[in-house]
């Protein structure tokens, strides 16, 4: 199935899929244009990590329609920055691919490529400053074959950044509210995203090193444990109260290792300010599955004074009211920005 020719209107609200760590995270809202959650649910991999296609379809049951926007793993999906003309429709996308395909040094007939555009206007040469998201057309068609088997059909395959940017516009949905800056921090297992959104338009984004994974090598070897018990330790933070002794051991860990992300965070909000002249952010949103991990907040604040930092309380509660399944409701955003995706328009960003 051509990932190039697969966007088609709709009148039933798409299934959010995000490939996660463990599984697959599936979220549908409503109705189209709504923000409240009709169903959610997880999936987890099979033990030797494919898709378990007949765990899917008796998911499935429970949403409406097939439709769906995913999230292939993040390391499928590659991000560069690029300056092209301001084509128009397909012939930019083909310019995206053949950009990518050199920059990533890949035969183009397996380039699937989709600008994102960062920048109102064009410079003196009449280019653009985007974003190009590209991958293997290949690698992405294998990890929709399963999902195909159990019956959703892809509208549109997007960043998992893209969905956690999104699910923080509903603020940003009245006219006086487009030019309102935010940034986003999307705290995943083994890698981070910073996103800046003016109003319901991504104009930054920058990936971090800095993970979940990060704060338990670092939490392992402050208490002499192995990675995946201090994973877990940190998971539980969000789900229990841990003993002071071990919250105060986690706390420090993430403290110190988090600091080359807040750095990374406060160059962003130089970019946007600064270089950019957006304006300066109003705020910072965590999310992600570690976006909630004691200390981080603090590390954050102090990378950019004055911006309130933390959980965005709307869309928090969304996520509470319609994931309890016991992990941490910010695990959900990226999911539940994708289930927002709107009809494909030219416009907006799209993969």
């Amino acid at each position: 199935m051509s990932l190039r020719s697969i966007f088609t209107p709709r009148q039933t609200p798409p299934i959010g899929v995000e490939f996660s760590e463990d599984g697959l995270r599936l979220v549908q809202v409503t109705t189209p244009g709504s923000d409240e959650i009709r169903r959610a649910a997880f999936v987890p991999f099979a033990p030797d990590g494919a898709v378990d296609v007949s765990e899917l379809r008796k998911v499935l049951r429970g949403f409406r329609g097939r439709q769906a926007a995913i999230a292939p793993p993040r390391g499928d999906l590659t991000i560069r920055p690029a300056r092209l003309p301001r084509l128009e429709n397909q012939e930019l996308r083909e310019a995206a691919r053949w950009e990518a395909a050199g920059l990533l040094e890949l035969d183009a007939a397996d380039v699937v490529a989709e600008p994102l555009i960062v920048s109102d206007g064009v410079d003196a040469d009449g280019l653009a400053e985007m974003l190009i998201v590209a991958g293997s057309v290949t690698t992405i068609e294998s990890r929709l074959e399963p999902l195909l088997q159990a019956g959703l059909r892809p509208i549109g395959v997007e960043p998992a950044f893209v969905g956690a940017g999104r699910a923080f516009t509903l603020r940003s949905r009245r006219s006086n509210e487009q030019d309102r800056i935010r940034v986003v921090v999307d705290v995943a297992d083994s890698e981070s995203w910073i996103v800046v959104t003016r109003g319901d338009r991504i104009v930054f984004a920058k990936r971090s090193e800095v993970g979940g994974s990060t704060f338990d090598a670092e939490l392992g070897s402050a208490l002499g444990i192995d990675d995946s018990m201090a994973r877990r330790t940190r998971c539980e933070s969000d789900r229990r109260d841990l003993e002071p002794e071990v919250l105060a051991e986690l706390r420090t860990a993430v403290r110190r290792v988090a600091g080359p992300l807040g750095d990374e965070v406060g160059m962003a909000v130089r970019y946007v300010t600064v270089a950019a002249r957006l304006g300066r952010p109003e705020y910072l949103h965590l999310c992600g599955e570690a976006g909630s991990s004691p200390g981080l907040v603090e590390i954050l604040s102090a990378a950019v004074p004055g911006i309130p930092v933390g959980q965005d309380e709307l869309v928090s509660s969304r996520l509470r009211e319609g994931c309890d399944d016991g992990s941490a409701p910010l695990a959900w955003a990226t999911a539940f920005g994708l289930s927002l995706r709107p009809s494909f328009d030219t416009g907006k960003v799209a993969a």
